[in-house]
């Protein structure tokens, strides 16, 4: 009986049991399973093409690099493209106002008071101070050495900082702009870096420190974890004052070189974004039912360079004219022979347009919309080149001159495939009028020190225009001021507008200096200009208030929300 008895208990207690674990086992995977779903609801995940070298403002030259300085440090402001007034406009940020004195040369920004550090250190005006003091120190090598042609300078180029600012509190600060310059937020809306940290290092230590791959921030996200040719993970600051419990919590940037792979696991839903997408493959995209296609045009073109002087003789530091390429004319009819209609509508696909000259359309105020466009005409091209002396009198179908054949190599760098496409469409209109274009590939680091040299007669590359705008490194005569004025253009009108562009004049004066400018561009026809290609963007549609902008992919990232 008493067996009986605990058999029977024994039976409950072992059903019992598996009941207990039966529904702990059911509630162990239900809250694994909710907290695996939150956790990735929460995390957003960008794909990109390559690590970054560093994170520190200083140095933060890549793409790549710039989209995570923007969310790691704080500006004065937060900056904002209208696209209908084609101008940024600006939020308060570390700066909760901001006030212009009457004559336009003097800045005081007021500081929050409830803004930190990663570290808890308040942010202060002391650490404005010290930022534009190591930006603008040559022997820090910064990227932004050089262009503070508003404030009072050095030298050295260096600003002078007892000159230029003055610290009322730790949360007031007065800028002092030169008279003669024409200032705008802009100019001291830069990444601000802490003092605290960056003091300790001797100035021409700060490339090497170690602070560049530990950071400390200000922005609405920290850094969290990087792993090197892998993934770089920032969570949101909970603490900052952009913070909302409703938005994303991480951001994570995983490194996948692999252009095709990146799409693999854009469709598969492994990474939520991808930017710089491939025209051709849009309309496979767009039947995946939970992607989102848009693009961004605006900032970027291609062109063909011609350079205007003998490259082989500038080697030997001679300036000759360049027998093919010198003459606005012989320019002009190149131009002419390019079908660059037929790239924008084959390859881009209608995402891009023709480029008229170096303003991009979306500066509206100061884009020339009346301006004429040479369009696709083979037959004008042959007339201004029999003009100018160049025919085939030997029947070979290769025009020359004298003793000079048309004959040129064209140089591309490897890994583009769109530049691919258009050296061999120009290298064929060019044939169907009698000029030969040898297409040269090279490998970009090979391409650029080249091209940098000034060792090439003709190559296609592309330029992504600053903002606000500034043409005078692409185009100015003067070899320090147009460093990158690759084709040795030579003009003394469009360097006197360049001149007064730099000047403190108003704004209908600029617009007017601008539309002038694009006119000169016109007749002389420097370059070929091709195209304004779009920047493509694919993203997740569980992204919601994503408001992409042409100031940058992440811009704003922080109020991002997942649905």
């Amino acid at each position: 009986m008493i067996n009986s008895v605990n058999k029977k208990l024994t039976e409950n207690l072992s059903s019992l049991l598996k009941s207990v674990i039966f529904f702990t086992s059911i509630l162990v995977f239900t809250f694994s399973c909710s907290d695996q779903k939150n956790e990735k609801d929460e995390r957003i995940i960008i794909g990109i093409e390559s690590d970054v070298q560093t994170i520190n403002p200083m140095y933060a030259f890549s793409y790549a690099e710039g989209n995570l300085i923007d969310l790691l440090f704080m500006k004065p402001a937060i900056e904002r493209w209208n696209d209908s007034t084609g101008m940024i406009e600006f939020q308060p940020m570390l700066a909760e106002k901001w006030e212009w004195n009457d004559d336009h040369d003097m800045l005081r920004l007021y500081l929050r008071k409830d803004v930190f550090w990663s570290d808890s250190v308040p942010i202060t005006a002391d650490d404005i101070v010290y930022t534009f003091d190591v930006y603008s120190d040559p022997k820090v090598e910064s990227r932004f050495f050089g262009q503070f042609k508003n404030f009072y300078a050095l030298d050295d180029s260096q600003i002078d900082i007892k000159k230029t600012f003055k610290v009322i509190s730790p949360t007031i600060l007065e800028v002092y702009f030169r008279k003669d310059g024409d200032p705008s937020l802009l100019d001291i809306n830069l990444e601000i870096i802490p003092k605290h940290i960056w003091s300790k290092y001797k100035k021409e230590d700060l490339p090497q420190a170690q602070a560049n791959f530990e950071p400390i921030t200000s922005g609405p996200f920290k850094l969290i974890k990087w792993e090197r040719e892998a993934l770089i993970s920032l969570s949101i600051d909970s603490s900052s004052f952009l913070y909302n419990p409703d938005n994303i919590k991480e951001i994570i940037f995983k490194i996948v070189p692999d252009y095709k792979l990146r799409i693999t696991q854009l469709k598969t839903g492994t990474i939520d974004i991808v930017d710089n997408i491939k025209s051709e493959d849009i309309d496979e995209l767009k039947l995946v039912e939970k992607l989102n296609v848009i693009s961004l045009r605006g900032r970027d073109y291609d062109y063909i360079g011609w350079n205007h002087i003998d490259p082989q003789e500038f080697q030997k530091y001679r300036i000759i004219p360049n027998k093919l390429f010198s003459s606005s004319n012989i320019r002009k009819a190149l131009t002419y022979a390019i079908n660059r209609q037929e790239i924008v509508e084959t390859y881009l696909d209608g995402f891009g347009e023709l480029c008229k000259g170096p303003v991009s359309p979306m500066f509206k105020s100061f884009y020339d919309s009346g301006l004429q466009t040479d369009d696709y005409n083979p037959q004008r091209a042959k007339e201004i080149l029999k003009e100018n002396g160049w025919e085939d009198k030997n029947g070979d179908g290769l025009l020359e001159k004298g003793k000079v054949e048309f004959s040129f190599d064209l140089y591309i760098n490897t890994g583009n495939p769109r530049r691919n496409y258009v050296a061999t469409i120009v290298k064929n209109n060019l044939k169907a009028v009698g000029i030969e274009a040898n297409i040269q590939m090279l490998e970009m680091g090979a391409f650029v020190e080249r091209l940098m040299k000034r060792d090439y007669a003709a190559w296609i590359a592309g330029w992504t225009i600053p903002i606000p705008i500034d043409l005078n490194p692409y185009w100015n005569s003067n070899k320090e001021l147009g460093f990158l004025n690759f084709s040795s253009y030579q003009n003394k009108e469009k360097d006197e507008i360049l001149y007064q562009l730099q000047q403190g004049i108003s704004e209908q004066e600029k617009i007017e200096l601008y539309k002038k400018l694009q006119s000169i561009f016109y007749e002389d026809e420097p370059v070929t200009f091709l195209y304004w290609f779009d920047n493509i963007i694919v993203y997740n549609k569980r992204i919601s208030k994503i408001n992409f902008s042409m100031l940058g992919l992440v811009k704003n990232a922080w109020e991002w929300r997942v649905d």
